[in-house]
């Protein structure tokens, strides 16, 4: 396997980045793998090639793939990161929110079944309440409820034209 010149600035880096995240000095992270000091900086720095078991050994030590010191820059896993971070946080307030709204949908349905109907338009209109704010999201509501409208009418009507024709095909 022949490795070009920006393969081995790309192990260079990232190798330095996954020791450091280890905490191990170049020293350490060396005698660790059983290589000299001054070969293991001329990796870091791009002007060492490792043979392929040391590169090998080097990433079973560091508990990565060849392909992850490989990579152009260590950039795309921070962003991946980041974007899983986001994506965490994410789910936690959509959990909290299906929580609160769950439970007053919960409480309506208690009062749709002992026929309390303005008990259950309250908490209805709480439900409404918490993505109609200050007029922020009527919009939304809007259109959310007209479309589902729409929806309603289309479908009742596609029904009806399908049952006709079911009809003649009879």
């Amino acid at each position: 396997m022949r490795l070009e010149k920006r393969d081995l600035s790309n192990i260079g880096k990232n190798l330095k980045a996954y020791r450091l995240e280890l905490g191990a000095t170049q020293k350490e992270f060396a005698d660790e793998l059983n290589i000299n000091h001054q070969n293991y900086s001329k990796m870091e720095r791009g002007i060492y090639t490792p043979s392929l078991e040391k590169l090998l050994e080097i990433c079973n030590s560091l508990r990565i793939t060849p392909n992850d010191l490989l990579l152009d820059n260590r950039e795309y896993d921070e962003y991946k990161q980041e974007i899983f971070r986001e994506l965490d946080e994410d789910i936690l307030d959509l959990m909290r929110e299906m929580k609160v709204v769950e439970e007053i949908r919960a409480k309506a349905l208690k009062a749709k079944r002992e026929g309390n109907k303005k008990l259950e338009e309250q908490y209805l209109a709480d439900i409404i309440g918490l993505y109609v704010v200050g007029g922020v999201g009527s919009w939304e509501m809007a259109d959310a409820l007209y479309y589902n409208r729409l929806d309603k009418l289309i479908k009742r009507t596609s029904s009806k034209v399908l049952k006709e024709l079911e009809k003649k095909l009879n």
